[in-house]
């Protein structure tokens, strides 16, 4: 294809995966239908099925693209040699970041409502909607564990935190309670003073453990 056709398959792409998590976050994951979002994009659903054949390929690339991001590669790049400092800031930086991210979950920016329609696309794979969805959730999942887990391990061999700390353990937990703070932003629009001062908990209890 000449450059111009691939442009406009992208910008094509696009829109349909914006409509897509917008009707998510207003109407959830399951109801949302492929001509709904095809004509919320103003596209005909043929060629909105042209591009993504099925709602679940179209839901698999946005998982895939949220959870990318949100597993931060960039702010979690340390190898098993890295200075523990810097393992140690790394962790810091990503619960900063993911903080930062949902900490507008419920906002009236065009940002809430496709972090909304992320956290759909979550809800509706940890509630085993879509057995895909659920499988690359655990993927990835586990994938951001171990990268997590890594630092821990970096931080605990130079005793930066308690030799006998368990790093799997840690990672988990630490995994598991920002994704679950964040779904619970989702699911109470209300409860963003409780749910930030609990991201910044886990920042206390991180820090205590270096302590």
């Amino acid at each position: 294809m000449s450059r111009t056709q691939v442009e406009r398959t992208e910008a094509a792409k696009k829109r349909i995966r914006e409509a897509a998590l917008w009707l998510f976050g207003q109407n959830g994951y399951e109801v949302t239908t492929l001509s709904a979002i095809s004509l919320k994009a103003g596209f005909s659903r043929t060629l909105c099925q042209y591009h993504y054949a099925e709602k679940s390929d179209l839901a698999l690339e946005l998982l895939d693209e949220r959870i990318r991001r949100d597993n931060h590669l960039e702010l979690l790049n340390c190898d098993d040699t890295s200075d523990a400092h810097r393992a140690w800031a790394s962790l810091i930086r990503h619960l900063d970041a993911v903080k930062a991210y949902y900490g507008n979950l419920h906002g009236l920016s065009d940002h809430g409502m496709v972090v909304r329609g992320e956290m759909a696309l979550h809800a509706a794979a940890l509630m085993g909607v879509d057995a895909a969805l659920s499988a690359r959730v655990h993927e990835l999942t586990v994938d951001l564990i171990g990268r997590i887990e890594r630092l821990f391990e970096i931080c605990r061999k130079a005793e930066l935190i308690p030799y006998e700390s368990d790093a799997h353990a840690l990672a988990v937990l630490h995994v598991h309670s920002i994704w679950g703070l964040a779904q619970a932003l989702y699911a109470n629009p209300r409860g963003g003073k409780a749910i930030g001062a609990a991201f910044d908990q886990v920042r206390f209890l991180l820090d205590a453990l270096r302590r």
